[in-house]
């Protein structure tokens, strides 16, 4: 979305910003502009890996080489005068939000939340002379499937479930920012020894889950529970991006209305986090 994204690039407030800078670049040639990149200074993800890093994002780009090289030289400027050498990326703006480069899957539409690029991307990445250092990897089912897992995990989930006295409930609305820290508190204490964590602020997850509220469905976020604790949270949300793009990313004056409207007609979902 068009809003989120002015706050995401620190042209509006965010959350995010508490706890980060972001400088913008834009490259223009003959007055046109062609590439743009973000300089993203982390300092919670510098003070948790006590590393003095740097990260790039939002890097869009025509196929041209110099026009990239441009971009990411802009970028190494700003973090020298900041003391820093080290520079990972695409982050938009950190691996809590669109991460990583897609370098396979362009027979497939882009996915709501999700990373998407032109193919070249990679080959002027490289060109500038960075490598990849991590794999992020998704993951497609489909509901066909359902019948064959179910017959070979469901005897397995009946005794984990009887083992462990589990219980699995949906979103309760009327709870709405009680489960919204349930899924903080289990988000921030499952991943932290996932590659490049850096736990979410409360800040920045009552933020997302405002902008998320009536986009979700309450069938499809999920807790169990044990004795009455939780232990595990699901969160999917519908696959909005065909909507979006009908509206151009645009949710005034009338795109939040066929957004909402055809929110049960979308025909994918997007796990966001397990």
């Amino acid at each position: 979305m068009r809003a989120n994204q002015k706050q995401l690039l620190g042209y509006k407030p965010h959350p995010f910003h508490d706890i980060a800078e972001v400088e913008t670049f834009l490259a223009r040639r003959d007055g046109k502009v062609c590439g743009r990149i973000a300089a993203i200074l982390n300092h919670a993800h510098n003070k948790r890996y006590e590393e003095k890093r740097g990260f790039f994002g939002f890097f869009e780009s025509i196929d041209d080489q110099q026009v990239a090289q441009a971009l990411f030289d802009a970028v190494a400027r700003w973090f020298e005068q900041h003391g820093i050498r080290a520079i990972r990326g695409p982050a938009n703006p950190s691996m809590n939000y669109e991460c990583g480069l897609l370098i396979d899957g362009f027979d497939s539409p882009p996915t709501f939340m999700m990373t998407y690029n032109k193919p070249y991307y990679a080959r002027l990445i490289e060109g500038c002379g960075y490598r990849k250092t991590h794999d992020l990897l998704a993951y497609f089912g489909h509901r066909d499937r359902l019948p064959e897992i179910q017959e070979r995990l469901g005897g397995i989930l009946e005794q984990a479930k009887r083992r462990s006295n589990v219980t699995i409930r949906h979103m309760n609305r009327r709870r709405f920012q009680e489960d919204v820290e349930l899924f903080l508190d289990l988000y921030n204490r499952s991943l932290v020894s996932m590659w490049g964590f850096v736990p979410l602020s409360e800040g920045e997850l009552r933020h997302l889950a405002a902008d998320l509220r009536y986009l979700l469905i309450p069938e499809l976020a999920l807790a169990a529970e044990s004795d009455g604790q939780p232990v595990g949270v699901i969160l999917a949300i519908p696959d909005y991006n065909p909507l979006i793009k009908k509206i151009d990313g645009r949710l005034f004056p009338f795109g939040f209305i066929r957004l909402l409207l055809g929110k049960r007609r979308v025909k994918r979902v997007r796990i966001v986090s397990i």
